[in-house]
């Protein structure tokens, strides 16, 4: 079984382990026109324009530990953050000391299928290696996801999350 990378668009061996979702719920549930008028989307980071002020967001990964195996099932999830934290984490992106940084509080753009009600729920943005996605870390809350990233995943599981892009 292979699966095609969105990311570099090429085919690999194996089951994917991560799905990439391309926008953030809000902009996503956009009709086209009125996406491309209060938008701005680039590959880490967002802007949604509105009314009552403009939202911005990173995408970072959510990590699902699987058990018995030194690997993950990913999220490469947008993460809803305020002004402030948005232009500091678009200077510390591309630093190699950005991750002695305090994590950035923010919470979750994006409804995670097959989990339920994920938008919204609080999450911290930890930088890391420049050469990867900041993670994210769930705070504590009484949800599927938030148990699934604390205490890991089995391989079945993993093999149903990846089969929901398939």
């Amino acid at each position: 079984m292979g699966f095609t990378c969105t990311v570099c668009g090429e085919s690999h061996a194996g089951e994917t382990r991560d799905i990439r979702l391309g926008l953030p719920q809000p902009i996503f549930l956009l009709d086209e026109q009125e996406r491309r008028r209060r938008a701005h989307v680039e590959d880490d980071f967002a802007i949604l324009h509105g009314e009552s002020g403009d939202r911005y967001y990173v995408r970072a990964l959510l990590e699902l530990p699987i058990d018995g195996e030194d690997g993950y099932f990913g999220y490469g999830a947008w993460v809803e953050v305020s002004q402030e934290d948005v232009a500091a984490l678009g200077e510390l992106w591309h630093d190699e000391a950005g991750w002695r940084s305090e994590p950035f509080r923010g919470t979750l753009a994006n409804e995670l299928h097959p989990y339920a009600f994920t938008e919204g729920l609080p999450v911290q943005v930890r930088l890391r290696d420049v050469q990867l996605l900041p993670l994210v870390e769930l705070d504590e809350a009484n949800h599927e996801l938030v148990r699934a990233q604390r205490i890991g995943i089995s391989s079945h599981r993993a093999h149903e999350l990846a089969a929901t892009v398939a």
